[in-house]
């Protein structure tokens, strides 16, 4: 009804029918059964709900540009409308981790379970209140009606009751599995002097940007789409493959990285905010859908007008106008995650420097014992391809034969031995080949560690089926089990024990994956923070060990030197650094220097 009344130029009504129907969703919303194993009914009416919601966005949109009502005002409505958009799209990590939490034995489980039988108690109840009313009048039993609406209500109470108890005693798992929209003027109350925060929300035809700083809010339409996005952002990451990079430069046809591209989804993208956000130092991007494939740090702001400084073809690239010698960028998976980061925020750290996982044995015969101290006798494979986490079930059952088919890690070992050094920790605390398992995650005191190193492929979730969800991927054991089956899921993250200033995810797509997808980023990014991190380092290509050690170790070299900075600004130097460096000719080559983003907390402690 709101299309019709869209199409046929009458925003007004359009919007008044979409105010009505998001009402109704949320208020569905809170009896939905976000334990139900049968996801795939569930993931359906997730995708429709959002989609009610970015319909009320785009009426927003229009009855703010038909001037029927003050955009400012429009535009704070639109702001935690969104929110609900960007939630629901990205739910199907939360249903599992809701799924597993109420397995267990602890008081949250209790309350988890509670809820969902609630919750199946009133859609049992809805539904028979319905069948009630369908009926002819004249057959319709006004007694069995006001009795089951009795139910209903007080089937509603409990719910209430049960939301109230886990907000109040269990904020954290709250904050998880239902975060709730923050008005404008809140989130502005979280936001430092030299902070702006982006919030981006891509439509069917037409796509947002929100944008507050501590004193301002303003929000504008892009005239681009999500399709149109997708291929654009899918031209943005062309020539960001180093294999592929290293193969046309063999051939003599290098296919190299778009400034034009970059500079032209810069203007589309926070050109409309650039003058609310130009003057501060630390920009937080909230991004959605497509966009959680784009590595913003590599957005130009300006028409590349330099000239090489040596020889190279890769020499002009240290003159471009990148955004990241303006700013230092922090990704958020949300805009809620901003008040849970912020005021979960602790002061004390683990107090061991690093433990880190890393050269996994994908093949489950190859489970023998493995010399820590060398990692020679592996096979050497480049590649470091990343599949959908759904491409490694049968049905229920894990596809061993597919798991087998995924390429070693050796450099890794290196890798994590040349980060340890740098931050004192000793090998003892570097989990490689065989023990580098599901079930030494899980039993070691993690929470004692300031940086928890995770080297392995990462299995993305923009392909979500059935009840799959994000996971990294660590040694296969020979007799798989509930405990470890070699994948550590983003509901088995949730419950680790962190204390964490930093989880670094090398050497995998963990950002996004081959499909653009909130999943990938927000799955993970959510259950590591739940488990008490601060931030993460992820990476939005597969990068090469050497690379990923030298940039690793010189942002905690920058963080350690001065707190103050912050983790973004400690990985903003480091990567400068490594453009800068002119010992080699592809330093300047975004490829190598700008592979990671920290997702998370990316102020100072």
């Amino acid at each position: 009804m709101a299309r019709c009344y869209h199409l046929a130029g009458k925003p007004d009504l359009a919007l008044a029918y979409s105010r009505r129907a998001t009402t109704a969703v949320i208020a569905h919303a809170a009896t939905g059964d976000t334990g139900s194993q049968k996801t795939g009914s569930a993931d359906g009416l997730i995708g429709q709900r959002a989609d009610y919601f970015v319909a009320h966005v785009a009426n927003l949109a229009a009855a703010a540009r038909a001037q029927i009502y003050p955009p400012p005002d429009m535009g704070r409505e639109g702001f935690e409308i969104a929110q609900w958009a960007e939630q629901s799209s990205a739910g199907a990590a939360v249903q599992q981790m809701a799924l597993r939490f109420s397995s267990g034995n602890s008081a949250v489980a209790a309350l988890v379970r509670e809820r969902q039988d609630l919750a199946a108690t009133w859609r049992g109840q809805d539904k028979a209140l319905i069948a009630a009313l369908g009926r002819p009048e004249a057959q319709q039993d006004r007694a069995t009606l006001d009795e089951l609406r009795k139910q209903i209500a007080a089937t509603e109470a409990k719910l209430a009751a049960n939301e109230a108890r886990l907000d109040k005693e269990f904020p954290d798992y709250a904050t998880l599995a239902k975060p709730k929209p923050l008005a404008v003027e809140d989130a502005q109350k979280l936001l430092r002097p030299d902070e702006a925060l982006v919030f981006l929300l891509p439509g069917d035809k037409e796509s947002y940007v929100f944008a507050l700083t501590r004193e301002e809010f303003d929000w504008q339409t892009i005239s681009l789409g999500k399709e149109v996005l997708a291929e654009k952002v899918s031209a943005f990451r062309h020539g960001l493959d180093v294999d592929e990079l290293n193969k046309s430069v063999e051939a003599r046809k290098p296919e190299l990285f778009d400034l034009n591209v970059a500079r032209e989804l810069y203007a589309s993208l926070l050109g409309p905010a650039d003058a609310l956000i130009k003057d501060k130092r630390h920009l937080l991007i909230v991004p959605s859908g497509p966009l959680t494939a784009l590595p913003f740090h590599l957005l130009v702001t300006q028409k590349f007008e330099g000239t090489a400084p040596d020889s190279s073809v890769f020499g002009r690239y240290r003159d471009a106008a990148w955004l990241i010698k303006r700013r230092a960028i922090t990704i958020l998976p949300s805009v809620p995650s901003l008040k849970a980061l912020r005021f979960s925020a602790r002061t004390d750290e683990g107090a061991k420097p690093l433990i880190g996982f890393g050269d996994p044995l994908f093949r489950a015969e190859e489970n023998i014992a493995f010399d820590s101290g060398n990692a020679g006798g592996r096979i050497q494979v480049a590649s470091r391809s990343t599949r959908g986490y759904a491409d490694y079930w049968q049905g229920a059952e894990l596809d061993r034969a597919r798991l087998a088919e995924v390429p070693p890690l050796p450099d890794t070992a290196d890798e994590l031995k040349a980060v340890a050094k740098t931050l004192g920790a000793p090998l003892s605390d570097i989990y490689l080949g065989i023990d580098a398992s599901e079930t030494n995650v899980k039993r070691a005191p993690l929470a004692d560690y300031r940086v928890v190193y995770f080297a392995t492929h990462a299995l993305v979730a923009g392909d979500i089926k059935g009840l799959g969800e994000p996971a990294l991927l660590l040694s296969v054991p020979k007799k798989p089990n509930d405990f470890d089956d070699g994948l550590l899921t983003a509901s088995e993250v949730a419950q680790l024990k962190l204390n964490a200033d930093w989880v670094v995810l090398s050497a995998c797509n963990t950002a996004a994956g081959d499909k653009p997808g909130a999943e990938a980023l927000s799955g993970l990014a959510r259950a590591f923070f739940y488990a008490a991190a601060r931030a993460l380092l992820v990476s939005h290509w597969a990068v090469d060990s050497k690379v990923a050690t030298r940039l690793t170790t010189s942002t905690f070299d920058n963080l350690t030197s001065d707190p103050a900075i912050g983790r973004a600004e400690a990985l903003r130097r480091a990567m400068l650094a490594y453009m800068n460096d002119t010992s080699e000719p592809r330093n300047p080559y975004p490829a190598y220097w700008a592979p990671f983003s920290v997702v998370g907390e990316g102020a100072a402690r």
